[in-house]
């Protein structure tokens, strides 16, 4: 077996739990909804608003972090429904992960907007 071709029981191999754990925080959205839900219980229409999401994906996201037991929905009888979501506790354990990201976004964006900027100015002189 070389380097170039791991094996299955490797952490980062199609499938391998790590793998998974990991496309669920890259996911676009899951970081946004999960620093969204740090405060409490919200809304779908909530949340919707203040992502500025479809709510199609928005819907699909908040799916996806509930299989994989990160939010829980709750739906209440009333007519008409009202459902809210909320971080579980597996999901809380990412809010210092997403307060990382956050700081270490804030503190790059400036220089990213200075590299986009650059990187544009040079394609439009070719």
């Amino acid at each position: 077996m070389t380097q170039e071709e791991p094996s299955d029981t490797h952490a980062y191999s199609r499938g391998a739990p790590v793998r998974e754990a990991l496309e669920r925080l890259a996911s676009r959205w899951t970081v946004l909804i999960v620093h969204a839900l740090e405060d409490g219980p919200t809304r779908f229409n909530a949340l919707k608003t203040r992502l500025g999401v479809s709510p199609h994906v928005l819907a699909r996201a908040l799916r996806d972090l509930e299989r994989d037991g990160l939010v829980t929905r709750r739906a209440y009888p009333e007519v008409p429904i009202r459902v809210e979501y909320e971080l579980s506790a597996l999901g809380g354990t990412m809010c210092p992960v997403v307060e990382e990201i956050r700081r270490w976004a804030e503190h790059t964006a400036p220089a990213i907007g200075e590299a986009r900027a650059a990187y544009d100015r040079s394609r439009q002189d070719e």
